[in-house]
């Protein structure tokens, strides 16, 4: 009998608390001058080449609203409309901030524009800036449009953007990819540091035959032949370099 009393009196004492909790939140919700939780601090991480200032103003949030009102999804949006930022992840740190955690894109290629401006290519296709000073490690693309010349502009091409994720996930041991070229009808052909060309065929198909790529230059040393060939399906054509 007791038992019962006891196991009566836990689920009144829980219903209760339950009761005090959502009245908090509701009260923390509808009340935003009500200091229980407004928001005072955005904590911003991650990020190397956006400022935290410019995350900050991205995500548009007010100090002193009421920080479960704070739309999480919405604050996400739009920090991710960002050039720079590939992935974000925001959540509430109670009693008074949001933490903002940002994934940057990597810089896959350059562009060149008219005279000497440069375009920054990142993951994704996404003009990530104006500016290539000091990212000579990045491919130089050529034949290829851009949807507009300034931050956050793409890659016309899918193609194009499918080849330089590719590169940039790869791992290609004597073969370190200087320029791609597709303005050849269509058809990429790499340049790698040491001279050596690589046919990948169509642009539509050549981020697949990457894989293929990699695998060869474990299999050779890439930089002992003048031409790789992968256009004709899984075969390779390797023409070696003539010893002079």
């Amino acid at each position: 009998m007791k038992e019962g009393k006891s196991r009566l009196k836990t689920a009144f004492w829980l219903l209760g608390l339950g009761g005090v909790l959502i009245t908090v939140a509701i009260i923390a919700l509808y009340t935003p001058w009500l200091p229980i939780f407004d928001l005072r601090e955005v904590a911003v991480s991650g990020n190397k080449e956006t400022t935290a200032l410019d995350v900050a103003r991205a995500a548009n949030v007010r100090g002193g609203v009421g920080l479960l009102s704070v739309s999480l999804r919405t604050t996400a949006k739009r920090v991710s409309a960002l050039p720079w930022v590939e992935n974000v992840r925001v959540r509430r740190s109670f009693p008074h901030g949001i933490n903002i955690e940002v994934i940057e894109r990597s810089p896959v290629a350059r562009v060149m524009l008219t005279g000497s401006a440069c375009a920054l290519i990142g993951e994704g296709g996404v003009v990530v800036a104006i500016d290539c000073r000091g990212r000579d490690g990045a491919p130089l693309l050529k034949g290829v449009s851009l949807s507009k010349a300034e931050p956050g502009g793409r890659l016309a091409k899918q193609g194009a953007v499918d080849l330089m994720d590719a590169l940039q996930r790869a791992t290609l041991p004597g073969a370190v990819v200087r320029e791609v070229d597709i303005s050849k009808g269509e058809s990429a052909e790499l340049v790698t540091t040491a001279e050596t060309r690589v046919r990948l065929g169509a642009l539509d198909e050549a981020a697949g035959k990457i894989p293929y790529l990699e695998a060869l230059c474990r299999a050779v040393k890439a930089e002992q032949y003048e031409l790789i060939d992968l256009r004709f399906g899984g075969e390779a054509t390797l023409v070696p370099r003539v010893r002079r």
